[in-house]
Order: C-alpha cells, then sequence, then structure tokens
C-alpha cells in the first residue's frame, strides 16, 4: 500500500502566512493599547511608541526617557503603569 501526501509544503507556508498575521495583529493591539495606557502631559510618550518587525516577532518599544518612571507608576494617571495593564487586556482579546 501506498499514501501519498501532496501540498504539504503549501499547507506549511499557508500556516507561516497565518501565524504572521495573527502575530501582526498582537503586535498592532500591545501598541495601540500601550498608547492609550500612556499618561498624558505633553503627548511625547504617546506618540514615541513603535513597533516594527524583528527577526524573531515584533519589537515594541518606546525610547523617551522617562518612560522607565511612567512604567514604574510615577504619574498619577497611570498608577499601575502602562504594560502590566496593557498586556492584561490584550490577553482578554484573545483568550
Amino acid at each position: 500500500m501506498k499514501i501519498r501526501v501532496l501540498g504539504v509544503k503549501n499547507a506549511v507556508d499557508d500556516l507561516q502566512m497565518i501565524a504572521q498575521t495573527e502575530m501582526q495583529s498582537i503586535a498592532d493591539d500591545i501598541q495601540q493599547i500601550a498608547v492609550t495606557k500612556t499618561p498624558i502631559k505633553t503627548g511625547r510618550a504617546r506618540r514615541n511608541w513603535d513597533n516594527r518587525k524583528s527577526r524573531q516577532g515584533f519589537t515594541i518599544e518606546n525610547k523617551v526617557p522617562y518612560i522607565g518612571r511612567l512604567e514604574e507608576g510615577y504619574s498619577k494617571q497611570a498608577p499601575k503603569g502602562i504594560l502590566q495593564p496593557t498586556l492584561r487586556a490584550v490577553k482578554r482579546k484573545y483568550k
């Protein structure tokens, strides 16, 4: 008996494309929610969220020098920081 399985490469390619699309969607959601969770004084920290593709996935970062202080709860607008509330919201969305 002989069984031939055809189209495996196409199926794998399709799965990779689906995974990339889903990862991009998650990265976009993380960035969007992080922006909304970032406190506003001048708006600089909100404007500086960047989302770019990297070798192993996506990198989302904010390079303003005081982002660490905001993450530590320095602002009364975001006493719990930015990332933990953002990740909780994304986790709820994709549960």
